[in-house]
């Protein structure tokens, strides 16, 4: 019994440990990204077909077809046999290749959170009369792709929506930053044992007795080595609040 209990400890560390090591990439792609599949013909003037199983446009959509490279989007998880065949148009003789295809689901997800609310940068100031507070929040994004050994570069984009506050010094702690008619694009994100993060950083500017608050929304995410895009898009809103200081008057004697 001790022996058989051992070999499926066995079994199951391996199955963890190839799943662990099963990287995104052609032969074993995730839903939502493109690859491109190439081979080297015999004769650049013979004719050059790629097939592939499952229904075009529903599981898959393939560009560039009949050329020596295709590009296919994989839209549906599942196993595909894609197929290229090379013909002589003379004398009507072909080499066929295929390669199996494990379409994975999509594993990509990235997500922004907001820290918990705090108070604008005057609390606790002695005697501080002015009108305004600068602040500086950040928001914190994070990337997982479900795959320990797939490490790629990432790209969001956002917006940020202060209300009655301004904003200013608008950063990035990872990756480039810019910014263009309000929309703000992060790319280069790296990532490390299949998962990364960034932080975005601004300084907030507003009434130090009102509450000020900051909406950050992702309005796109991929991973860029396969064009991945995120899974779901349903975390990808934060609020930060900066909470007011009591509007208390100077002291006053008789």
């Amino acid at each position: 019994m001790k022996k058989n209990l051992t070999y499926l400890i066995a079994i199951a560390a391996i199955m963890l440990l190839s799943l662990g090591a099963k990287a995104q990439g052609g032969l074993s792609p995730l839903v939502g990204s493109t690859h491109v599949y190439t081979i080297t013909p015999g004769d650049a003037g013979n004719t050059k077909a790629w097939t592939l199983t499952g229904t075009a446009g529903t599981d898959y959509v393939m560009t560039n077809g009949n050329t020596a490279s295709a590009t296919i989007l994989w839209k549906t998880a599942g196993t595909y046999t894609l197929t290229f065949t090379e013909t002589n148009p003379t004398t009507t003789c072909s080499t066929v290749k295929n390669v199996t295809v494990e379409v994975d689901d999509n594993t990509f997800d990235v997500s922004v959170t907001a820290n918990a609310a705090f108070c604008n940068s005057l609390t606790g100031a002695i005697n501080n009369n002015d009108a305004n507070a600068t602040t500086s929040i950040s928001f914190p994004v994070s990337m997982v792709t479900g795959i320990s050994t797939f490490n790629p570069t990432w790209e969001i984009q956002f917006t940020l929506a202060p209300g009655t506050a301004t904003l200013a010094s608008v950063a990035a702690t990872a990756g480039t930053l810019t910014e263009s008619s309000g929309t703000y694009t992060l790319t280069a994100i790296p990532s490390a044992s299949g998962a990364g993060a960034v932080n975005i950083t601004m300084n907030v500017t507003g009434s130090k007795i009102v509450a000020q608050s900051v909406l950050l929304t992702i309005t796109s995410a991929k991973e860029l080595s396969f064009n991945t895009p995120d899974v779901d898009g349903d975390d990808w809103t934060a609020n930060q609040v900066i909470n007011p200081v009591p509007n208390t008057s100077d002291i006053s004697a008789n």
